[in-house]
């Protein structure tokens, strides 16, 4: 989840949407519905909010695997979006894709 949430902010360019539509056609082989966009988007705001009062959990999450987040990516950042690339890859279309 976090190496995707680090390529979506990386390749998925600076907006919210389009890191939205980086991971979804890499888990779901298509771009989200408008109304799935609507409830991910709220969802990573909420992560987003969440993390940027709670920098210690952001830096306790990132630091999970045998990898080392990317440094040059704010933890706060990366971990609302690794947590939100969590969330996708347990849909049941991801899941059975």
């Amino acid at each position: 989840a976090r190496h995707l949430a680090q390529a979506a902010l990386k390749e998925g360019g600076d907006e919210v949407g389009g890191r939205m539509d980086f991971m979804a056609r890499r888990l779901l082989s298509r771009p989200l519905r408008p109304e799935e966009a609507k409830v991910v988007r709220a969802i990573v705001q909420d992560l987003l909010a969440y993390y940027k009062v709670h920098p210690a959990d952001a830096k306790k999450l990132i630091a999970v695997g045998e990898s080392k987040a990317d440094p040059a990516i704010d933890a706060g950042t990366l971990a609302a979006w690794t947590m939100l690339a969590n969330q996708l890859l347990n849909l049941d279309e991801a899941l059975n894709k």
